[in-house]
C-alpha cells in the first residue's frame, strides 16, 4: 500500500470536518423545526377557563370600566372641595388718567373706584371665601359623587359578568361545531368505502344505478356540510380572537370540552341583587339627591369673605407705582345670597328631574323582568336538557349494542360490509347528538351559575 501524501491526509480531514459541521447543523435544524412544530400544535388547544381569563384580562369594556371607576373617584375629589374655602391672589397695575384736570372728587360705583388724578398705580391681595351655610346643597354634591363611584362599579362587575357569558356562547358553539366538524371527517371516510362499495355491487349487477348514485350524493353532501362547518368554525375563531386579543388556526386545532361539574352550585339568583339592579337604584339616588339639592338651592346661602390688600402709587412712573406697594386694607364679611328670579330656570329642572327619576323607575323593572324571564328559561332548558341526556343515553347504549351484533355478523358473513359501516355511520351520528346535548346542557349550567353568582357590590 501506498502511503498517502500529507497533502491528501489534510485535504481529506478538512473536507471529513466540514461534511460532519454541515449534517451537524442540518440536524439541528430539523430538530428545532420539529420543537416549533410540537409547540405550536400544543398551542392550538384550546380551554375554556384558560379562554375566559384571558378575554377578562383583554376585554376593552372591562378596561374602560375600570378607568371610569377611577374618573368618579376624581370627581368625588373635585366635590369635596366644596367643603373647603377658597383662597386667591391677584396683582393689578393700571394706569390712570383723569379727564377732568383733578377737578373732579373721589367716587365709587359699585367695585369700581374714580380717582380725581393722573397716576399709575399698582395692588395685590389675598382674596377667601367661604361657604358657611347652604341647606346641605354641598352634602348633596358630595353624596351624588359617592353614589357614582359605586355606580361605576357595578358596571364594572356587569361588564365582567357580560364578557364571561359572551365568551361561554362563543366557546360552547365553538365546541358544537368542532364536534360536529370532525364526526363529518369521520363519516366522510365511511361513506366514500360505502360509495365504493355501491359502485362495485352496481358493476356486478347487483344493485341499480339509481342507489349507487344516491350514495354518491350523500357523500357529495357530507362534503359541502364539512366545507360549511369549516367556514363556521373559521367564523367563530375570529370571534374568541375578538375577545381574547389572540390569533387562533383552524389547523390542527383542538377544542377542549368543558371541565368540571357544573351542578356545584346552590341556584340563588334574585333579580334585586344583580348589578342592574344596583345600578339603577344609585342613579335613582343621585337623581333624588338632585332634586333635593336644586330644592335647597333656592334657600338663602350664608357665605364669610377676606382680602388682603397692598396698594402703591406715583403720578409718573410705573416702576416706582409698583416698588411703593404697601399694606393698605384688610376686610372680613358675612354675605347672604338669595336667588329670587332666574327666568323659571330651577323649577323647570325639578321638573326634568323627576321625571327622570319615574323613567329609571320604570326601566328598572322592565330590566328586572327580562332577567327573571332569561333566567326561568334557562331553569327549564337545563331540566329539558337534563332528561334529553338521559334519553340519548339510552339511544346511544341500544346503537352500540346493535353495532356489536353487526360487527359479528359481518365477520361471520352474515351480513353484508356496507350494512355494517351504515350501523357504524348511525352510531357517530347518534354519539354527535349526545355531545351536542351534553355541550349545550354544560353551557345553560354554567350560564345559570353566571347569572346567580354575579351579585352587586355595594
Amino acid at each position: 500500500m501506498r502511503p498517502v501524501p500529507k497533502n491528501n491526509r489534510l485535504t481529506g480531514g478538512f473536507y471529513w470536518r466540514c461534511r460532519h459541521h454541515w449534517w451537524a447543523s442540518l440536524l439541528f435544524f430539523l430538530v428545532m423545526i420539529s420543537l416549533s412544530a410540537v409547540k405550536g400544535m400544543a398551542a392550538q388547544v384550546l380551554d375554556y377557563d384558560e379562554v375566559t381569563d384571558k378575554a377578562l384580562r383583554h376585554a376593552h369594556d372591562i378596561r374602560m370600566s375600570r378607568l371610569d371607576i377611577n374618573i368618579s373617584r376624581s370627581a368625588l375629589k373635585n366635590a369635596y372641595s366644596l367643603y373647603y374655602p377658597t383662597i386667591s391672589a391677584r396683582w393689578n397695575t393700571e394706569y390712570v388718567k383723569d379727564l377732568t384736570d383733578g377737578t373732579a372728587q373721589v367716587n365709587a360705583v359699585g367695585n369700581t373706584v374714580f380717582v380725581q388724578n393722573t397716576l399709575y398705580q399698582s395692588a395685590f391681595m389675598f382674596v377667601g371665601n367661604y361657604n358657611l351655610f347652604d341647606f346641605g346643597v354641598a352634602q348633596k354634591k358630595v353624596f351624588m359623587a359617592e353614589r357614582d363611584v359605586h355606580e361605576k362599579k357595578n358596571i364594572h362587575k356587569q361588564s365582567v359578568r357580560d364578557i364571561k357569558l359572551k365568551v361561554l356562547n362563543t366557546y360552547s358553539n365553538l365546541l358544537a361545531c368542532h364536534e360536529e366538524l370532525e364526526t363529518k371527517k369521520e363519516l366522510l371516510k365511511l361513506s366514500k368505502e360505502l360509495s365504493l362499495i355501491k359502485e362495485r355491487l352496481f358493476v356486478a349487477g347487483t344493485i341499480s344505478r339509481i342507489d349507487m348514485v344516491n350514495e354518491a350524493l350523500k357523500t357529495i353532501k357530507i362534503v359541502d356540510e364539512i366545507d360549511n362547518l369549516a367556514a363556521r368554525l373559521k367564523g367563530l375563531l375570529e370571534d374568541l380572537s375578538f375577545l381574547t386579543g389572540e390569533d387562533y388556526s383552524a389547523e390542527g386545532m383542538k377544542v377542549s370540552r368543558f371541565r368540571g361539574h357544573e351542578e356545584d352550585f346552590k341556584d340563588t339568583f334574585n333579580p334585586e341583587n344583580t348589578p342592574e339592579s344596583r345600578i339603577y337604584d344609585l342613579e335613582i339616588e343621585k337623581k333624588k339627591a338632585e332634586l333635593q339639592a336644586l330644592q335647597r338651592g333656592l334657600l338663602p346661602q350664608l357665605a364669610l369673605y377676606s382680602s388682603y390688600v397692598w396698594y402703591g402709587s406715583h403720578p409718573s412712573e410705573f416702576d416706582t407705582s409698583a416698588q411703593q406697594v404697601r399694606s393698605r386694607s384688610f376686610s372680613v364679611g358675612l354675605s347672604i345670597t338669595v336667588p329670587l328670579f332666574e327666568g323659571f330656570k330651577t323649577p323647570a329642572e325639578v321638573e326634568k328631574v323627576r321625571l327622570e327619576m319615574e323613567r329609571l323607575t320604570l326601566e328598572k323593572g322592565k330590566k328586572l323582568a327580562e332577567l327573571s324571564n332569561r333566567y326561568a328559561k334557562l331553569r327549564e332548558t337545563r331540566k329539558a336538557y337534563a332528561q334529553s341526556v338521559a334519553n340519548q343515553q339510552g339511544m346511544l347504549m341500544q346503537v352500540e349494542e346493535k353495532l356489536d351484533m353487526a360487527q359479528r355478523l359481518a365477520e361471520q358473513k352474515a351480513i353484508e360490509w356496507a350494512d355494517f359501516l351504515n350501523q357504524k355511520m348511525e352510531l357517530l351520528n347518534q354519539k354527535l347528538e349526545f355531545v351536542k346535548i351534553m355541550t349545550a346542557k354544560s353551557a345553560t349550567a354554567r350560564e345559570l351559575r353566571i347569572l346567580s353568582l354575579s351579585e352587586a357590590g355595594d
